[in-house]
């Protein structure tokens, strides 16, 4: 994003925005709640691709049937550490966060617990969902599917999404330890706001439809996976866990977010895991030994001076205590596009 063109908005102001632009599409409350606040921490995070930039998009999904603003939830199974929930197509933040808290609950009472979530929407960031569990001492992990957007390896055209996989655990000193990471390079999102700032990418990004890397993001038809093979095969991996696990699409089956028809369901996957800590160690000695390791790891040399090693998670809580404290920049396009849904709701306030 080019820092000259961005307009700071405070974050509590885009709250509201959000929570306005819901109610104006009669989201129920339990279901705005979570995608109020995956929305907004994940944009105080700095991950913009999957922050409060998305509500237009997701205003105009709910208004073409793509996303059930009213679901009827199920649970499926109700085993005592493990269930699945048909999320009846609604916001995929809204049943990521329950079925995150079922799988909290449930570790609580048994050591360890999963929950699978079926017929659900894309779910934004998957950084919100490992922290709801660990921000109650827990070790969470999430986990999701995609449209196919990621180069097979060697291949020509994508086959699986860019699967994210997330951890966030508790830690003595400071807020939880999280890696958050898609098993592409970088999001599909990141390229579209490329494309919309006219700016070229580096060109380990992706690939045009012969599957050679470009630096024009309009040419990019697929995204390079992490890791060459093996960022491949984590996607599969996590392919299994959500798609093959929930009874969902696979790979090119999956329905777009972008490319396809917006009143088309998509019927996406997820896959959540909470850990309770002392099932295994004391929870103190774990956070304790956790902080340790975070501080040896900063510790260690680096080989630019003025840039010190972090850890995963370091530059996000960097950038949500700026953000917190100036506003959240959003790109020119983006602010139009908000303002825009603010006024067709009678919320001029940005």
């Amino acid at each position: 994003m080019n820092k000259d063109n961005v307009t700071h908005v405070p974050a509590n102001l885009l709250e509201k925005l959000c929570e306005a632009a819901l109610d104006s599409r009669n989201v129920r409350s339990d279901v705005r709640q979570h995608v109020v606040s995956s929305l907004i921490q994940t944009s105080l995070r700095g991950v913009d691709s999957h922050g409060i930039e998305l509500l237009p998009h997701y205003i105009n999904a709910l208004d073409a049937g793509r996303i059930n603003p009213r679901p009827t939830y199920q649970w499926m199974q109700e085993l005592p550490s493990a269930d699945v929930l048909n999320a009846d197509h609604t916001f995929g933040h809204a049943a990521g966060g329950e079925a995150m808290l079922t799988a909290i609950n449930m570790a609580k009472e048994t050591g360890i617990a999963a929950v699978a979530v079926k017929n659900s929407t894309h779910f934004g960031a998957a950084a919100y969902f490992s922290l709801l569990a660990a921000e109650q001492d827990l070790i969470g992990l999430s986990f999701t599917h995609a449209d196919a957007l990621m180069l097979s390896f060697r291949g020509t055209r994508p086959f699986f999404g860019t699967n994210p996989i997330c951890l966030a655990a508790p830690v003595a000193n400071e807020s939880p330890f999280c890696l958050d990471m898609a098993t592409s390079l970088v999001s599909w999102n990141k390229v579209l706001r490329s494309k919309n700032a006219q700016e070229q990418v580096p060109d380990d990004w992706g690939c045009d439809s012969s599957g050679t890397p470009v630096t024009d993001p309009n040419e990019i038809i697929s995204l390079l996976p992490i890791g060459n093979y093996k960022g491949f095969g984590l996607s599969m991996m996590i392919e299994i866990l959500c798609g093959i696990l929930t009874g969902m699409p696979y790979g090119r089956n999956i329905i777009r977010m972008y490319a396809d028809p917006i009143g088309q369901k998509r019927y996406l996957g997820h896959f959540y895991i909470a850990i309770d800590i002392n099932a295994f160690i004391g929870l103190e000695k774990f956070k304790l030994c956790l902080q340790e390791m975070m501080n040896a790891v900063r510790e260690e040399p680096s080989q630019e001076s003025e840039i010190p090693i972090q850890v995963p998670g370091d530059p996000e809580k960097q950038i949500y205590n700026q953000r917190y404290k100036q506003g959240i920049p959003v790109s020119p396009t983006a602010y139009e596009r908000l303002r825009n849904l603010g006024k067709e709701i009678n919320f001029e306030a940005i």
